[in-house]
């Protein structure tokens, strides 16, 4: 297939990176254009793309908007390439235009196969092939055979196969102990895992699935394979990917395809039936000829990082969205090689990826106490996860050694001072001069640096002596922060203040992380382990005000120094200073 528009191609700069400016119809821009979505299935699968799910709302209100013909947008939807076999997009300028030109008439040329030939297979061949060249480390590799195992159980469910074993510990072990390439190479996969980013876990189900596939055949009668559709496949499989617009796109067809129940365009259709033509064919060029022509900005570049370098600016600058989808967005999307490349344009655009990356790592890696529990501002997030900044800053106090202040107290910051004062004679810094940092805090708050075994283990150790993790109506469940004395943020925040407070106090350093512990239970040895575990009263208190944190962080400081009986519950009801 081959679509060819009027274009002009201009540079900004002296950089060799070139815009193209033209107008498609919307129908054309659907077919050779994909958009990536970032979005989680549901048996919890996420994809590496980075735009939002759709609002149907808003695709509602632009449909209303695209039907009025004196309507018009002016912002552009923002393009860029992809490096996709058997596809391409060129621009060529008019006779005499000269190379050094900065701006250039010309015309766009994209081609495509017809990918609605594509079978269930191909599409994951592809698009599997498509994620290997980002991460060469995964060619020649095989997925993970405890998720294959899964999977098939789905199948079997489904009935689309007709027998196969559950997965089990059991299972798991004897083909451990039978094939050892196949232990060695999932060994090795998730050694890319933890040194690439979720782009790697995008790859694991689709090369599980496509395995599947090769193993029991296509399913030609479905209209997904195990939570994938065609179209959502498809979206990493063409040659231009959508960075922002995908609400105007969808308005705008839908708006087209409203077109057709005009009563003149449906008298045109059946004359033109009548006259021989065929259905689909008329359909198609009637919505061909209604649609919208819409103005496009292609960047000519096929790099993801930069990709998703626009999409954030163009978000973070104009129109934004939430802190956790930005952060989730940027810190799984794009592999290490790709994230390293646009880290600095990044930084200087005012988004943080170490700590994005941070956070994520820890609020998905299965070792840390806060798996599943972080909200990600993906679609389908449950209602009470902490919150994404909340988290972030939880995280500030033991990898920046900043924030940790008692709410009750207005200038010490505990881990500051112990980062100031004990942190350089601290043995589980010892390595640092034999690395490539300068200081003893570069080398702790690197984004695999000692703070994370040190933030894994303090917390682990809370939840083993505090919470309650199989009782969701507790007072200490760990989880549900609206409603848990535990698990929120002004308690969690108090918790980690406090443990620096003990650390100054008593001059103690960390040498390890499996120190830790200890050091928590020597701060905790006048602590009721059931602090948190009663009915606080809380009922029409909101937990983080001034008043009532910086009573809870009263309360909290004097009992565990003292021990004896806990504190009366309606204590946690008064503001302190009333």
């Amino acid at each position: 297939m081959r679509f060819t528009y009027p274009a002009i191609r201009s540079k900004q700069t002296t950089s060799d990176k070139w815009l193209a400016q033209f107008a498609a119809p919307a129908p054309d821009v659907d077919q050779w254009a994909g958009v990536p979505q970032k979005k989680r299935f549901a048996d919890g699968t996420e994809t590496a793309g980075f735009q939002r799910e759709t609002n149907s709302k808003r695709i509602k209100s632009l449909h209303d908007f695209f039907l009025d013909q004196d309507n018009l947008i002016q912002n552009p939807l923002l393009c860029a390439l992809r490096a996709i076999p058997n596809c391409s997009v060129t621009f060529s300028p008019l006779a005499g235009s000269a190379k050094s030109d900065s701006v250039q008439l010309g015309e766009l040329t994209i081609e495509i196969p017809d990918y609605s030939s594509l079978s269930f297979e191909d599409i994951f061949f592809h698009v599997r092939t498509f994620v290997e060249d980002r991460v060469p480390a995964l060619k020649d590799k095989n997925p993970n055979q405890d998720l294959i195992d899964r999977l098939k159980h789905y199948l079997s469910d489904a009935g689309s196969i007709t027998s196969t074993t559950p997965p089990n510990d059991d299972n798991a072990e004897e083909n451990d102990d039978n094939d050892d390439s196949d232990a060695s190479t999932d060994e090795e996969t998730a050694g890319v895992l933890f040194e690439e980013s979720h782009i790697v876990d995008f790859w694991q189900e689709v090369a599980a699935r496509h395995d599947l596939i090769k193993q029991f055949g296509d399913p030609q009668d479905r209209p997904d394979f195990l939570g994938f559709t065609k179209d959502a496949l498809l979206s990493y499989l063409r040659p231009v990917v959508l960075v922002d617009g995908q609400h105007r796109l969808r308005g705008a067809l839908s708006a087209a395809a409203a077109r057709l129940d005009d009563p003149n365009i449906q008298s045109e259709i059946e004359d033109r039936i009548s006259n021989g033509e065929d259905s689909s064919d008329v359909e198609y060029h009637i919505i061909q000829r209604e649609a919208r022509r819409l103005p496009l900005s292609l960047l000519m570049s096929t790099e993801p990082a930069e990709q998703v370098f626009q999409f954030i600016v163009v978000n973070q600058k104009a129109t934004p969205i939430g802190r956790a989808l930005l952060g989730t967005i940027v810190s799984t999307t794009l592999s290490n090689d790709e994230l390293e490349n646009v880290a600095d344009r990044l930084k200087h655009a005012g988004i943080h990826l170490e700590d994005s990356q941070a956070i994520t790592y820890l609020a998905r890696h299965p070792d840390s106490p806060f798996y599943n529990l972080i909200e990600r501002g993906l679609a389908g997030d449950k209602t009470d996860l902490l919150q994404w900044n909340v988290f972030a800053s939880l995280i500030s106090i033991f990898r920046e050694l900043r924030g940790g202040r008692l709410y009750h107290q207005r200038r010490a910051d505990y881990a500051m001072k112990w980062g100031q004062s004990y942190l350089s004679s601290s043995a589980i810094i010892a390595k640092y001069e034999a690395t490539d940092y300068e200081t003893p805090i570069q080398y702790w708050s690197s984004l695999d640096g000692p703070w994370r075994d040190v933030f894994i283990a303090f917390w682990h150790q809370i939840r083993e002596v505090f919470a309650v993790v199989d009782d969701r109506e507790s007072y200490a469940y760990w989880g549900r922060p609206r409603d848990s004395n535990l698990f929120n943020k002004v308690s969690l925040t108090i918790l980690a203040a406090d443990f620096f407070q003990f650390l100054v106090e008593t001059k103690a350093t960390i040498d390890a992380a499996d120190e830790v512990p200890k050091l928590v239970d020597s701060w905790l040895e006048e602590v009721n382990k059931n602090y948190f575990n009663r009915n606080w009263q809380l009922s029409g208190i909101k937990k983080d005000s001034t008043g009532i944190r910086s009573q809870w962080a009263s309360i909290w400081a004097e009992y565990r120094k003292m021990g004896g009986n806990l504190p009366h519950r309606s204590e946690y009801r008064k503001p302190r200073g009333e």
